[in-house]
């Protein structure tokens, strides 16, 4: 039912988008890819806690362009064909790729395309639906509901507009997704994660269009793909995490046994919550696997 990976023809042409998040120019490149809705902004504690001799850059997906629009992508794997592109543009040697969430299964689709492009892939808290769930959410695609997607409905109801910066910190802080952000991670995605609205006030530079557009099109691949990967594969989950569910995580250790499988006591958000806990354990590995 699954079928094939998707055959699209990824462009190769050249582009850029990213954020310099600092390192020695160089350091070997470790490619940090964000969870929907997220700039890469958010992830600076992240990195200032990664080893000093990395050049760490963050990818901003379609979503943070200017002028993008949710019609162009129909399939996660048009993302990561993004991706794929441009990181053509900013690494001729083989980088350390680390996604969250969404940018971890955009990183594992690019390195299952490429893997000489990739020297070791790092997942944290990736959307790796439980197996059960997959028929439903084939059907759901095939009657063209996808969009009765719990995560695509929340997100399509998210509020998108603050009068300035000051609201949008008082009506985050704390709440939801933000519950348990580090303050420095709150700041980070209140820097990279507003606009100015020219009509006064700021909006989300990752519109919600586009993650309600992105949530309703949750891959069922995922296992496949992890089944073909030819590079070094850490996995990091949160405990508390309502994605990566305990019978997933089992599963995957069964599945994947050449894999790294580490545990942090965080959430879904668990580079933003932990990231001191999530760099030692990336630190480590790093140190042993490349």
């Amino acid at each position: 039912m699954l079928g094939n990976l998707p055959s699209t023809i990824c462009n190769l042409q050249s582009a850029t988008h990213y954020l310099d998040m600092g390192g020695p120019p160089t350091g070997p490149v470790l490619h940090l890819a964000p969870a929907n809705g997220f700039p890469p902004e958010s992830y600076q504690p992240l990195v200032a806690a990664l080893r000093p001799n990395l050049r760490a850059i963050g990818y901003r997906p379609r979503p943070l362009w200017p002028g993008s629009h949710p019609d162009e992508v129909h399939t996660w794997h048009d993302l990561a064909c993004d991706l794929l592109r441009d990181l053509a543009t900013v690494s001729s040697a083989p980088v350390i790729g680390v996604g969250h969430s969404l940018g971890g299964i955009l990183s594992l689709y690019a390195a299952v395309r490429h893997p000489e492009r990739f020297r070791a892939l790092v997942l944290l808290d990736p959307v790796i639906m439980p197996r059960p769930m997959l028929p439903l959410l084939w059907v759901m695609r095939r009657l063209g509901q996808h969009h009765r997607f719990p995560l695509a409905q929340g997100a399509a109801r998210r509020r998108d507009h603050f009068s300035n910066v000051e609201e949008a910190r008082r009506r985050l802080q704390g709440r939801g997704a933000f519950a348990h952000f580090t303050p420095a991670a709150l700041e980070g995605y209140l820097a990279g994660g507003l606009r100015p609205d020219p009509q006064g006030g700021y909006r989300l530079a990752w519109p919600r269009t586009w993650e309600a557009h992105i949530f309703a099109l949750v891959p069922i691949d995922t296992w496949k793909a992890l089944s073909r990967l030819q590079v070094p594969l850490m996995i990091i989950r949160g405990t508390k995490s309502d994605l990566m569910i305990n019978s997933t995580w089992r599963q995957l250790a069964q599945r994947l046994p050449q894999a790294q499988f580490v545990d942090i006591p965080a959430g879904h958000m668990l580079p933003m919550e932990a990231p001191e806990a999530v760099a030692t354990a990336l630190n480590q590995w790093l140190g042993k696997s490349t």
